[in-house]
């Protein structure tokens, strides 16, 4: 854009404006500023004691006014502000409840979840130990004893000096007979799972 043409722009918004202003504070003054004034220079020289008195009372009056027109509008602004706290604090104390009442939930839960794990896995293995003392004789209990030191006992592991950070096996013995099979028997698995 041509900078001339944005300045005449501007020039024009603004006596635009200005006429808009001119012609409002014009109609202002025909309107409510001279009818205003004419009734109250013929109301004081109608009644001079009684507009003194007046223009007295108003100029010992305003500052009382104004007083009270803010400290009511103070005091209406500190009741929501204090009803604005008075409700943050009443949602904080219920969604604290709440929370309170789901961690108690879930704790619960948690601990039920725990033994019930715990009387599955006791399950697992007494149903294996069974199993494997039916099918193998009193050597199906060594077998179940590797089984459950295999599937429960951690590995032991630990990382070479000078490695780049892979993981070696200590300590692996290989068994004298064959591994207990960690399948489920014939007569238990069930088909399609």
């Amino acid at each position: 854009m041509d900078p001339t043409n944005v300045k005449e722009q501007l020039s024009s918004h603004f006596d635009k404006s200005a006429r808009v202003v001119r012609e409002y504070a014009d109609r202002f003054e025909t309107v409510y500023a001279r009818p205003a004034l004419k009734t109250t220079s013929t109301f004081v020289e109608g009644y001079p004691i009684l507009a003194t008195f007046l223009m007295i009372f108003c100029a010992l009056a305003i500052l009382p006014a104004l007083t009270f027109v803010v400290v009511s509008l103070l005091t209406v602004l500190a009741f929501f502000f204090l009803a604005f706290c008075c409700a943050c604090i009443v949602s904080l104390t219920a969604v604290l409840f709440f929370l309170s009442v789901l961690v108690s939930i879930l704790i619960a839960i948690a601990l039920f979840s725990a033994i019930w794990t715990f009387f599955v896995v006791l399950s697992y293995l007494t149903y294996r130990f069974v199993y494997l003392v039916r099918s193998n004789g009193r050597e199906g209990v060594s077998n179940w004893a590797a089984e459950v030191k295999g599937r429960f006992a951690p590995v032991k592991t630990r990382s070479r000096e000078g490695s780049d950070g892979s993981v070696v096996v200590v300590d692996v013995k290989k068994a004298e007979t064959e591994p207990p099979s960690t399948e489920w028997p014939v007569d238990v698995k069930q088909e399609g799972y």
